[in-house]
């Protein structure tokens, strides 16, 4: 019994941890590295979901890694910026981090979850803004500072104009209906030319158009007579009866004869 127990329990751990590697997996395949250089002494990375619709959380991941002795950030800050309705900018997110020291090789790496508003479509476009000074170590052994200060611009992922998209396609839905009337309007044509030996003329079918409708409101208007025609018909059906009942009683009444009391 403990050992089926074991069994059960070790199935789901495999199970679970599938899951979470099949999840990994499509969340790197989605990111996208949208600015690498080598700058005074560091190499900046940037990578970030490749594309977003809006009302979503899109990834940023900021790696800067020290090309040289010895770096200390003494600032960095990311500044994110979306476009309302893809002209207007407007700024999404902002995240700044203080004093940093990174030896040799070794790396600063974070993470950042970004809210993309409703109105918002377009590309994002990033600011990076770094503060730090750098020490190189030459053949002497004497330090030299390199100090940097400066602002990085990058564009990052692509947000979807839904919004676009949607009119789109009711563009193409109008035009699928303008298609078929004006099929119509041929088939129409058609028939009036092999009846009459002529093409209709825009005017015409404009005519007959407006013939249609007169002759559907006048339908409607006739539909409405007829069915007040057909209530005063089942009024004046009652009201015979009504009548033919008190005639029929007036002459019971009048005709017949006295009793006789002894």
């Amino acid at each position: 019994m403990n050992k089926r127990i074991v069994a059960f329990f070790t199935c789901l751990i495999l199970l679970s941890a599938f899951t979470n590697t099949a999840k990994t997996q499509i969340e790197t395949n989605d990111m996208e590295t949208f600015f690498d250089s080598k700058i005074s002494c560091v190499e900046v990375q940037v990578n970030a979901t490749s594309r977003a619709e809006p009302n979503s959380l899109i990834s940023v991941v900021v790696n800067i890694t020290s090309l040289v002795t010895k770096v200390h950030i003494k600032t960095v800050k990311l500044t994110l910026y979306g476009f309302v309705n893809g002209t207007e900018r407007q700024e999404v997110y902002n995240n700044v981090s203080y004093n940093i020291l990174l030896c040799k090789y070794k790396n600063f790496i974070c993470p950042h979850a970004v809210f993309v508003l409703e109105n918002i479509s377009g590309i994002i476009y990033g600011e990076l803004y770094l503060d730090y000074d750098a020490t190189v170590v030459d053949e002497l052994g004497r330090e030299i500072p390199y100090p940097f200060q400066g602002t990085i611009g990058f564009a990052l992922t692509r947000i979807e104009n839904v919004y676009l998209k949607a009119l789109e396609e009711k563009l193409k839905s109008l035009e699928k209906q303008i298609e078929d009337i004006n099929n119509v309007l041929g088939d129409l044509n058609q028939t009036f030319r092999e009846c009459f030996g002529k093409n209709l003329t825009r005017e015409e079918l404009l005519n007959l158009n407006q013939t249609f409708w007169q002759f559907k409101q006048e339908y409607e208007a006739l539909k409405g007579v007829k069915s007040e025609l057909d209530n005063t018909r089942t009024a004046m059906i009652f009201l015979a009866v009504v009548a033919v009942f008190f005639v029929a009683t007036t002459a019971y009444l009048v005709f017949r004869k006295p009793k006789e009391y002894l």
